[in-house]
């Protein structure tokens, strides 16, 4: 990844980066991509895939049964705004 390329994903992102921003990033990915770059040298043919980060059964969970159902009306009702049905929130992004 060079410079034009983190100043094309800073424009996407809405950030003004200078000079001296933009080579620190560009030596962070560096290392990064180095860094990355080494699992690939680790050996993983013997290596049996893991599905599920635990072994113990996870039997403690509770089922997900929805017991206290409110009507759409309901929920909007306690909305500060409320538009065609939906919540209005402020907006985040400029």
């Amino acid at each position: 990844m060079d410079k034009n390329d983190i100043k094309e994903y800073a424009n996407h992102l809405m950030f003004d980066l200078n000079d001296e921003e933009l080579s620190a990033i560009e030596k962070d990915f560096a290392v990064l991509e180095a860094q990355l770059g080494l699992l690939d040298l680790i050996d993983t043919t013997n290596t049996e895939e893991m599905i599920y980060p635990f072994e113990d059964d996870t039997f403690f969970l509770r089922e997900d049964n929805a017991d206290h159902i409110i009507s759409k009306e309901d929920a909007l009702r306690n909305a500060p705004k409320e538009r065609e049905g939906h919540f209005v929130v402020p907006k985040v992004v400029k």
